[in-house]
């Protein structure tokens, strides 16, 4: 049945098929790959919009972001790091693609349903490669990597410019990741979505088969050992509560019989939490907290510029190991100031406003918008122990989740998006408008 609506989906939309099959497929290939996916997911993406007779569509999210990746261009200019900002900012630059994508195909309940479920199939794909690398290293304690890509990465950071360091003597899990950690923040991020298809209105196969998707990926985060993803997936799990007060016997049933299947070393790593500084690498991000509320200090307003050479060399300075602060809010300060900081927490207010109204207001996007509200909170709950837009595919990813963001108010709000080639047009007339009547009250 899944095999037939595909390929008839093929047959009849493949320049939308290859647009979200590229996009998606962007946390299974190396970090090198995702700009190219992700130009290939916009190029696929406005072949359906000129069969559509449409244009590349932004929404209000995506106004907020263009603003912010602006002031990113900015900081290239008074930062100390010059080269590594203005990757930093290629890099925004590029993965935007993801976002522009997402806005433009994913035009209706049909098409945001099928990108939904190759999501699903992606994180399951990484769940089921995150799985088996626990089990080969730390159960099976064979001598295997725990990344999926580290031969071809060794080779190609060879010629980076950049020291990278990918060998981790370590039981834990990295999927398709170069490290443990990012694979516990994509997973973070897409959770949410992937739950609310496989438990949405429509008892399909396809939701039924989203099901077996999130418990594949939910145990790929738990082999990454990641506390912040923890944590987060916690958070989600009281939310679920919370929100569903009547069904709570069921619920806490079926959350016993999960816990139950979690492995021992897994529940160990969890509950590791409750040692505080004695933890090496709780202890390490508390000095580098420390170090970062000291430059936020020295620099409050525009920060030390976009990219991490910036504070890493602070932190080396004060004898820190870590390479950014791990923490979103205290990252995004050193780095853009209150200016980033603010403009970031627009786009999570823009978002959020989108998130409830559909929760509150819209029967058909309710399960959406608690979804979306979901993936906001276990983002920021997993930005407090991390910094989430350290690479390409993270950056990618959350762009991507933010894009569906602006398609699901698009679809079930009925909130209009602007076709981006009548962005610079309309701001050069409010400037035109603006200059003009500022030179006649002057005159």
């Amino acid at each position: 049945m899944i095999r037939r609506e595909w390929y008839r989906l093929f047959r009849n939309e493949h320049a939308f098929m290859w647009a979200i099959i590229l996009l998606t497929a962007i946390p299974v290939f190396p970090e090198y790959c995702a700009p190219v996916l992700a130009i290939g997911s916009l190029f696929a993406a406005s072949v359906d919009a000129k069969k559509n007779h449409a244009a590349i569509q932004l929404g209000p999210l995506g106004n907020l972001l263009l603003i912010y990746l602006v002031y990113l261009l900015i900081g290239v200019f008074y930062s100390a790091h010059p080269l590594n900002s203005l990757s930093t900012v290629a890099m925004w630059g590029v993965m935007f693609c993801g976002y522009l994508t997402v806005t433009t195909v994913v035009t209706s309940r049909h098409r945001l349903h099928t990108a939904v479920f190759a999501v699903a199939v992606v994180a399951a794909f990484i769940g089921i490669v995150s799985c088996v690398q626990y089990l080969l290293i730390g159960v099976l304690h064979k001598d295997v990597p725990n990344q999926l890509w580290l031969k071809l990465d060794e080779f190609f950071y060879t010629y980076f410019p950049m020291d990278i360091d990918l060998h981790m003597a370590d039981h834990r899990a990295s999927g398709t990741f170069n490290n443990p950690n990012i694979l516990g923040e994509y997973m973070t991020m897409v959770l949410p979505l992937i739950g609310y298809y496989g438990f949405s209105e429509f008892r399909t196969r396809r939701s039924l088969f989203c099901r077996f998707c999130l418990f594949l990926g939910v145990f790929g985060a738990l082999a990454s050992f990641s506390r912040g993803a923890y944590i987060a997936i916690l958070s989600m799990v009281l939310m679920i509560f919370v929100s569903n007060l009547k069904r709570i016997t069921p619920l806490a049933l079926c959350l016993a019989a999960a816990l139950s299947l979690i492995p021992e070393a897994i529940m160990g790593r969890f509950l590791s939490i409750g040692q505080g500084s004695n933890d090496f690498a709780i202890f390490e991000r508390f000095e580098a907290w420390d170090v970062a509320i000291q430059t936020i200090v020295s620099s409050p307003l525009f920060g030390l510029g976009p990219g991490i050479s910036n504070f890493w060399e602070q932190l080396q300075n004060a004898g820190v190991g870590a390479p950014h602060s791990h923490n979103l809010v205290l990252q995004l300060l050193v780095e853009g100031g209150f200016i980033a900081l603010f403009l970031l927490c627009m786009v999570a207010v823009r978002l959020l406003q989108n998130s409830l109204e559909l929760a509150n207001r819209n029967r058909r996007g309710k399960g959406l918008g608690n979804a979306m509200i979901m993936f906001a909170v276990a983002f920021v709950v997993y930005g407090m122990v991390d910094f989430p837009f350290l690479s390409p595919k993270l950056v990618g990813n959350f762009l991507m989740i933010l894009g569906f963001g602006d398609a699901i108010a698009h679809i079930y709000l009925r909130q209009r998006p602007l076709a981006l080639a009548t962005i610079p047009p309309l701001m050069w007339k409010h400037m035109r408008k603006y200059f003009l009547i500022k030179g006649k009250k002057n005159f």
